[in-house]
């Protein structure tokens, strides 16, 4: 049913056939002169729709844009009273003249007053501008849909793993130790770029897989930290059968690591949290600040940062909370996900 209507919405030519096909379907029914519907009857609806046609389309392709659509509302309704007045004028003069010497061996006559016809004709007037200005609602709707994939499809584009070379440094390192962790540490490094390449295309996956992907994540950078400055990550609650944007997490722990235990920090840490409590899920990462100045003049501003936080505003908008902290000694990242209702849905298409 969604692709019918999305179709019904492209097509504009299959919109207008839909529209007068129900038109003369409402009108032969009005306008018959019989219980039951006779060929004189669809000769005289086809007839009655000429005028009606000529004003439809004045409307749409010389009111509509020209006055109504550029806010010219008085002059719209002007000229909306000039072709109602033209048309009623037409209908008259068509069916009491001109009709009987289009179609001999018929008697028409027009069956409405001037009043009455023009009546119809505001009918038709409000309903097919009511009817462009909801096409041009649901335009609008759809291109905002494609600028918003388009945009998200870029942002995560430039997300990239700024580790790789130096994890594929260090597993060459492994190696050449003859190290046993090198075929592990390898298969972690591909499942990674695999969920970055592939998995993070779709709007939303499994917590599980993102939660996966941080901690194949922090083995590797752990191959390249001290005993004493091991990243700790702590998962609380039920991760099953909830589904999260994929790349939000690892640009903080990327950032907490880069800035937290590689920035000079005495007594570097990064600690990362993330709870699931029924439809809500809390992230929480916190590293201690180095004194580096490379590190106070980032203050988490990296383009890595600033894409997630564009992310969540257009997958989770009002949804999400984010805060990061600063103080003398860490940062703190707090982000809280909601998962209402409507997020749901989305997550199960």
């Amino acid at each position: 049913m969604k692709n019918i209507l999305n179709h019904l919405i492209r097509n504009r030519i299959l919109q207008h056939i839909l529209f007068w096909a129900l038109s003369f379907l409402i009108l032969v029914n009005i306008l018959k002169v019989s219980a039951e519907i006779k060929k004189i009857d669809l000769i005289y609806t086809a007839v009655f729709h000429v005028p009606v046609f000529l004003i439809v389309y004045l409307n749409l392709k010389v009111l509509f844009p020209y006055f109504l659509e550029k806010g010219r509302y008085f002059l719209f309704a002007a000229f909306a009273v000039v072709i109602i007045t033209a048309g009623a004028g037409f209908y008259l003069i068509l069916f009491n003249q001109w009709i009987d010497y289009i179609f001999k061996g018929y008697y028409f006559i027009a069956y409405y007053s001037f009043w009455d016809i023009s009546l119809y004709y505001l009918i038709y007037i409000f309903l097919t501008s009511l009817l462009r200005l909801a096409r041009g609602y649901f335009k609008l709707q759809e291109i905002e849909k494609e600028r918003s994939e388009t945009e998200l499809k870029a942002l995560r584009s430039q997300i990239n793993p700024h580790f790789l070379f130096n994890s594929l440094n260090s597993i060459y390192s492994l190696s050449r130790k003859n190290s046993p962790a090198v075929p592990d540490k390898i298969v972690q490094l591909s499942d990674l770029m695999r969920h970055i390449i592939y998995e993070s295309d779709s709007d939303f996956i499994p917590l599980e897989k993102e939660i996966e992907m941080v901690q194949n994540y922090i083995e590797l950078q752990n191959l390249r930290t001290l005993a004493s400055e091991k990243i700790n990550l702590e998962i609380n609650g039920n991760v099953q059968h909830k589904k999260i944007a994929p790349m939000v997490f690892l640009p903080f722990v990327e950032n907490s690591f880069k800035h937290g235990l590689k920035s000079g920090a005495e007594n570097a840490f990064v600690h990362i949290r993330i709870t699931v409590d029924d439809n809500v899920i809390v992230f929480v990462v916190e590293n201690a600040k180095g004194a580096e100045p490379s590190f106070t003049d980032s203050k988490y501003q990296g383009i890595g940062i600033q894409n997630v936080k564009k992310r969540l505003e257009l997958l989770y908008p009002g949804l999400h909370k984010l805060s990061i902290i600063e103080n003398e000694k860490t940062f703190k990242v707090f982000l809280q996900i909601q998962l209402n209702k409507h997020a749901a849905k989305m997550f199960n298409r």
